[in-house]
């Protein structure tokens, strides 16, 4: 299961986080707009979710070494 986890992070990141990151680096984006304060908040919380994921797989993993 701890293996899933931190693979599931790969896979979110290409087709989840990457699309936007990809708009926050195009180079014609102004800085200050709201679209670009929108994204980056937006980039947090996917980013807090891959975060969570590596979390979660080494908790499993510490659970299983316990035992």
């Amino acid at each position: 299961m701890g293996a899933l986890a931190i693979l599931a992070v790969v896979p979110f990141t290409l087709l989840i986080i990457y699309p936007t990151n990809h708009k926050l680096l195009e180079p014609a984006r102004d800085l200050a707009s709201q679209e670009t304060r929108h994204l980056l908040e937006s980039w947090g919380r996917l980013h807090a979710v891959r975060s969570v994921l590596g979390l979660v797989a080494l908790v499993l993993y510490v659970g299983a070494a316990i035992r």
